[in-house]
């Protein structure tokens, strides 16, 4: 590597392989050679979990991520003994133009590389169309394998519970208010005169 970066500074030769393309072709098989590992040490464990959330990135496209968890064991140095790890890997994200039950499912099935009869839990958050009883994604997982449990976050039950107890309190209330209407204001800011579809958050406010 240092002699070949040598050429290039010397000018010595003209393919130099560091080009926006190249670098994302070279990160998307390191990547995909990553992906392998983490399976196959998944299908060695065989029972597996997953968790998923989802976000929307700045072109407003929800992006599904996907984590696996697992039961991995190693031996030792003496080979003696054998030390026994819980894994957990970052498998990737996964753009979602529908995020009912039935097309998160179908998503996530085209997207594992791992059989779901094999799956022993999952973790997801409290969202109607992944928690529901009826329709929801644990409930479509657990038609295909029974003995996958569900298991809500906790962070996000959490927010629930704290979100909850701000609202019967008046004064975090109106501090939280302020704090969105501060935020709602300067975002406004920067963005261009009648591009903002944000509604006026002041009653002295008149859009330009």
């Amino acid at each position: 590597m240092k002699e070949h970066l040598r050429k290039i500074t010397d000018h010595e030769t003209q393919v130099h392989y560091l080009g926006k393309n190249m670098q994302n072709e070279l990160i998307q098989v390191l990547a995909n050679a990553i992906k392998k590992k983490i399976i196959e040490a998944a299908h060695s464990a065989k029972y597996f979990a997953i968790i998923l959330d989802c976000t929307p990135d700045v072109s407003h496209i929800e992006q599904m991520t996907i984590i696996i968890r697992f039961v991995d064991t190693e031996k030792s140095a003496d080979e003696d003994n054998v030390e026994v790890l819980i894994k957990e890997h970052f498998c990737g994200f996964v753009p979602l133009k529908e995020m009912t039950g039935a097309f998160m499912t179908e998503t996530i099935l085209e997207t594992m590389s791992l059989s779901v009869e094999n799956l022993r839990g999952q973790g997801y958050g409290n969202g109607s169309n992944v928690k529901g009883k009826d329709n929801g994604v644990q409930r479509r997982m657990m038609e295909i394998s029974p003995r996958a449990f569900f298991i809500p976050c906790n962070a996000h039950s959490l927010n629930l519970v704290v979100n909850d107890a701000a609202r019967c309190y008046l004064e975090a209330r109106s501090f939280l208010d302020l704090v969105q209407r501060v935020y709602v204001f300067f975002l406004r800011l920067n963005m261009p005169l009648g591009d903002s579809d944000l509604p006026c958050e002041f009653s002295n406010c008149e859009t330009t």
